[in-house]
């Protein structure tokens, strides 16, 4: 039996997108505004998902284009378009609802860092290595005490030089990792931090202040409830990203999108939190991240919204 009260909520956010793309394109006639208001008065429901996108749209004016500053890191970098372009060339955008939120890369306190799709190693002053995924940033912060590196964003591998006198810490998202051996990488995703070893252990202290070892070929989680579950590791798929490879076993679709997000020009977007738990497995080449959103689009109950070539939302069938 077809929801009645679904199709109708669903009515409402087709005809709020097209509305908003039209009236915000720059090119809206008195005729379109009247007609506008007529549609507004008609229905609550169509005030309540016009003024929705109302409010998401003042949130994106608050976020600067991340494309602007990937511009100074990569050549040839194609032009950024305005938020008027956008909206006059997306005028048969499909529907989507919830809130967006649009994160940019933090550049602006960062040592190295790296773009979209752009893989790098840098050897520190202590003869450390870093691998920097795609879309990170550190900050690097060493003493004659202390050798201290911030995870700002995104996914590193370390391969820590032995130095007694000076312990080797990284810090992301309230918690810090230090290493009590040499090989180990540490992984900000979404709201949370993965910390995976490679070899010996680290100590692992969560933002609630609580504390544990992971040792080789484990890995665990933590965010600012606490830790997750201590779980093994597989090295060929943890790794695979520094062969080129997304490797993905079970793993919920927010953990998904917050890695292929680093590998795509723009981003993916849910328009129901409800779909980031789903879960998603697969191999997959880093070049070609669309192959991601290929499989997740054939093999899970969602549809995609191209809004433009930079901005694909994820809604349920």
């Amino acid at each position: 039996m077809v929801d009645t009260k679904d199709n109708s909520a669903r009515k409402s956010r087709d005809q709020a997108i097209a509305w908003f793309v039209r009236i915000n394109s720059g090119h809206v006639t008195d005729a379109e505004k009247a007609e506008h208001a007529e549609w507004m008065a008609e229905n609550p429901k169509n005030q309540i998902e016009y003024r929705a996108l109302s409010e998401i749209w003042c949130d994106l004016d608050c976020i600067a284009d991340p494309r602007k500053k990937i511009a100074q890191h990569i050549p040839h970098q194609r032009p950024i378009y305005t938020r008027r372009a956008f909206l006059a060339g997306s005028a048969a955008i499909a529907a989507c609802a919830g809130l967006i939120v649009v994160s940019p890369p933090d550049f602006l306190s960062s040592d190295y860092a790296t773009g979209t799709g752009e893989l790098r190693s840098v050897t520190l002053s202590d003869g450390s290595t870093v691998d920097l995924d795609a879309d990170t940033a550190i900050a690097i912060d060493f003493t004659n005490q202390t050798r201290t590196i911030k995870l700002l964003r995104g996914r590193a591998f370390f391969d820590v030089a032995g130095d007694n006198s000076r312990p080797f810490t990284v810090t992301a998202a309230g918690g810090s990792v230090t290493a009590l051996g040499t090989r180990f990488v540490v992984h900000a995703w979404d709201e949370d931090v993965t910390v995976w070893v490679e070899e010996s252990s680290v100590s692992v202290i969560a933002p609630n202040n609580t504390q544990r070892i992971i040792n080789a070929a484990q890995l665990t989680t933590f965010n600012a409830a606490g830790f997750g579950l201590v779980s093994p590791a597989d090295a060929q798929a943890e790794g695979a990203w520094k062969r080129g490879k997304l490797i993905f076993e079970d793993r919920p679709l927010r953990q998904v999108l917050a890695d292929v997000n680093r590998y795509r020009s723009g981003t993916i977007r849910v328009a129901d939190s409800n779909l980031l738990n789903m879960r998603v497995s697969g191999i997959f080449d880093i070049k070609n991240p669309d192959g991601v959103l290929d499989a997740i689009r054939n093999t899970l109950p969602v549809r995609t919204i191209e809004l433009t070539r930079y901005l694909v939302i994820l809604s349920p069938l």
